[in-house]
């Protein structure tokens, strides 16, 4: 994501290959803060994703929570 904004074209995203790594670092984002969540991931590369019970619901793009966790983006206020 970085590259294809640092040189201004447009990612090629696909939910076959972009859903499995969206689903790679939810888990592990779960697994780290062990608390409920709903989450929506938006995009190729979303999905739909809980744990738990009346934690809280979150709905995003894809790419911009995967790039906010790994610290590459500002979390939406």
């Amino acid at each position: 994501m970085d590259i294809c904004r640092a040189v201004g074209r447009k990612p090629v995203l696909v939910p076959e290959h972009d859903g499995r790594i969206v689903a790679d670092v939810v888990a592990d984002w779960a697994a780290r803060h062990s608390r409920p969540f709903g989450l929506e991931p938006t995009g190729p590369g979303g999905g739909t994703f809980c744990a738990g019970q009346g934690g809280v619901g979150l709905r995003a793009d894809a790419v911009e929570f995967c790039r906010t966790l790994s610290g590459r983006a500002t979390p939406p206020t």
